[in-house]
């Protein structure tokens, strides 16, 4: 059997994402694209080889040719079509973060448990092989009595027109960076606290975000979330310990020079990342979640755990959590 994707949307993500990865793995066709302007739909289908250009998102939400549906949309927006496609009976594979908020993910995870149907936030990254191996290590012991753990992505954005910098489509660096380390230390840590959080506010939008989290056992927790400024990339994690120290490198994109170091008192072990990309990794869980009925490992009830976590750094910042929008 090969899943039929059509995709809502002809956003820079969708190439990397979804179209790659695909090409070199059986069982699963990107067959239509649809374009908030059509004619763009319609350049996107040529350019990368997709057989059918349609005219509307809910044209690909309808069509019976499609099994699933790819949601690379504004964030407030995908929750809208997340719903919208779960109800037409197609499988969803939607891009993160999952939702406006915790009460829209809430509803749709309910919506999704009754489909039957795979809804998958496409949160890459816990597919990698990396992910598995940081949960073993910090599960093993050997770092000791587990203190602080601190996780960081910081991705300039100086473009003021781009998505990202429009609250009623989702924007602020929580929302577009602060996801990926909220999901990294709670696939290690389990449920946090909310305990704080500085944000940067620029017309409605976090610039920056850092927050502050109590895990159980005792490990304090902390989020940096920075899409401003020209220059300064930066993706960590850092777990320490009473016997030591557990850094990594690109932690979200790991096939992008991913390294992992731990350092203990028997001395410095280096790893690097495996060089097959994340999207591939997901897009073949997908495939076989469908298929076969595979493991779902960032479906809808995990989605909405880390949408709360979001929502109560925003509150905890003088922030209200975004709200869904409407086409």
């Amino acid at each position: 059997m090969s899943v039929s994707v059509g995709v809502l949307g002809a956003a820079r993500i969708v190439q990397s994402a979804l179209l790659e990865p695909a090409a070199g793995l059986d069982g699963v066709e990107v067959t239509a694209i649809a374009a908030r302007e059509p004619e763009r739909a319609v350049t996107f289908a040529s350019e990368h080889g997709i057989p059918r250009a349609l005219r509307s998102y809910d044209e690909i939400v309808d069509d019976p040719a499609v099994d699933a549906v790819y949601v690379p949309t504004p964030a407030a927006l995908h929750g809208h079509w997340t719903r919208r496609a779960i109800e037409a009976g197609k499988h969803v594979l939607c891009e993160k973060p999952f939702t406006a908020n915790a009460d829209e993910a809430e509803a749709i995870a309910e919506l999704a448990e009754s489909s039957g149907l795979v809804v998958m936030e496409a949160f890459h990254s816990r597919y990698h092989p990396m992910w598995t191996r940081m949960s073993e290590l910090v599960d093993s012991g050997v770092l000791g009595q587990l203190h602080t753990a601190r996780a960081e992505f910081t991705v300039p954005h100086a473009d003021s027109t781009d998505i990202r910098w429009q609250p009623d489509l989702g924007g602020g660096a929580l929302m577009d960076l602060g996801c990926y380390p909220v999901r990294l230390l709670r696939h290690l840590f389990g449920e946090p606290e909310v305990t704080g959080a500085q944000i940067r506010d620029i017309d409605g939008v976090d610039a920056s975000t850092t927050a502050r989290l109590a895990f159980a056992g005792g490990v304090s927790g902390e989020v940096v979330a920075i899409m401003e400024g020209a220059d300064g990339h930066a993706a960590e994690l850092r777990v320490s310990g009473s016997a030591g120290t557990l850094h990594v490198r690109m932690p979200y994109h790991p096939y992008l020079y991913g390294e992992l170091t731990l350092t203990t008192e028997s001395g410095v072990v280096v790893e690097q990342g495996d060089p097959r990309t994340t999207y591939s990794f997901q897009l073949e869980a997908f495939r076989d979640a469908v298929t076969d009925g595979g493991p779902n490992l960032t479906d809808a009830r995990e989605a909405t755990a880390t949408m709360r976590v979001i929502d109560g750094i925003y509150r905890a910042g003088g922030l209200r959590p975004r709200t869904p929008l409407a086409p």
